[in-house]
């Protein structure tokens, strides 16, 4: 008969997810997993694999998270242009948290060496499309209800400029950057969709 597992993995994961959100793959050890889930290694790994397969768990976890919280109401057949607003102003308003402070987990790894890991560059790009994804699916369905009047084409270009804001908000947030900065370059791509 085998032994329960004696804690829960979700909260384990999420705790894995802050520790490497916080330091970046490189700078996690695995010490430092094991302090910040309070799991020996053989508990993660035998729960969860080792740092690499606790990484890209890490990713999963933080789309899942990210996008339900931010994307989602993007991608809705109701979305428009309070949507878009909406999640520009929440960003710009997280900046000054603690949270908002680290910025995008995707967006900081896109910078680590271990961008360069084919599944972690994979997860990577699937959620950057889905960030352009989303901008443009609140575009369009802003223009199908005549909020905004834009050609296909110019839809396309809009949703990668405000792809281009969402993660440069993200980054200077990452950096430290004042809070004043980051709601000026919201505003800025606010008055660009107005």
């Amino acid at each position: 008969m085998s032994r329960q597992i004696a804690y829960d993995p979700f909260h384990v994961r999420q705790c894995l997810l802050r520790q490497f959100w916080a330091q970046g793959y490189a700078g996690t050890s695995l010490s430092r997993l094991e302090e910040a889930s309070r799991l020996d290694r053989r508990q993660l790994y035998n729960g969860l694999g080792d740092k690499r397969a606790m990484f890209l768990q890490a990713l999963d976890d933080f789309q899942e998270m990210a996008g339900r919280r931010f994307l989602s109401p993007l991608e809705a057949p109701t979305a428009g242009l309070s949507e878009i607003r909406n999640l520009l102003e929440t960003f710009a308003s997280l900046a000054a948290s603690g949270d908002g402070q680290l910025g995008c987990f995707i967006c900081s790894t896109s910078q680590e060496e271990i961008a360069g890991d084919a599944n972690v560059k994979r997860r990577i790009e699937s959620y950057f499309d889905r960030i352009e994804a989303a901008y443009r699916n609140a575009l369009m369905c802003a223009t199908e209800r005549g909020e905004i009047a834009l050609k296909p084409d110019e839809a396309e270009s809009l949703s990668a400029f405000l792809f281009g804001v969402h993660v440069s908000m993200s980054v200077l947030a990452r950096a430290g950057q004042p809070a004043a900065r980051i709601r000026a370059l919201a505003n800025q791509a606010l008055r660009a969709i107005a």
